[in-house]
């Protein structure tokens, strides 16, 4: 029976590195869109270079435990002890926010009056206002 790990990584600025124990199976599973997307990737260190190479073994938009399944399954036939697992949280749904209401009804529609025939009025004439001397005079005459 292999081993299951939490995958162990190092963020260094926006990269994240990880050095999985080869061979191993890496369980990785995200969600877009709320709805998750698992892949089950086999990573093994080539004997003549040294170098590590991965391979996607699985892919399929199925829960983490489905994919770890998968991966528990399928570990003795790729000769793996060890699984490397990393699951990410669904992100909630954004919950939209309530529209703020305003105090002030909306001001009721006018219709178009009918023009009735033209009627002509005087215009409004100003009141007119005393000269600055009398006004004084007045203010004066009232203390």
């Amino acid at each position: 029976m292999a081993t299951v790990l939490s995958l162990a990584s190092v963020g260094i600025g926006d990269m994240e590195l990880f050095m999985p124990s080869p061979p191993c199976l890496v369980v990785n599973t995200f969600y877009v869109d709320g709805e998750p997307e698992s892949s089950v990737s086999y990573v093994w260190q080539d004997p003549e270079t040294g170098e590590l190479r991965s391979e996607l073994a699985y892919m399929q938009p199925v829960a983490f435990e489905t994919a770890l399944a998968w991966a528990e399954a399928h570990a003795p036939t790729r000769s793996v002890e060890r699984i490397h697992t990393r699951h990410a949280k669904p992100e909630p749904k954004p919950v939209p926010a309530p529209k703020p209401r305003s105090a002030r009804k909306a001001a009721a529609k006018r219709k178009a009056t009918p023009k009735k025939a033209a009627t002509r009025k005087a215009p409004a004439r100003k009141p007119t206002r005393k000269p600055p001397a009398k006004r004084r005079a007045a203010r004066k005459a009232k203390r």
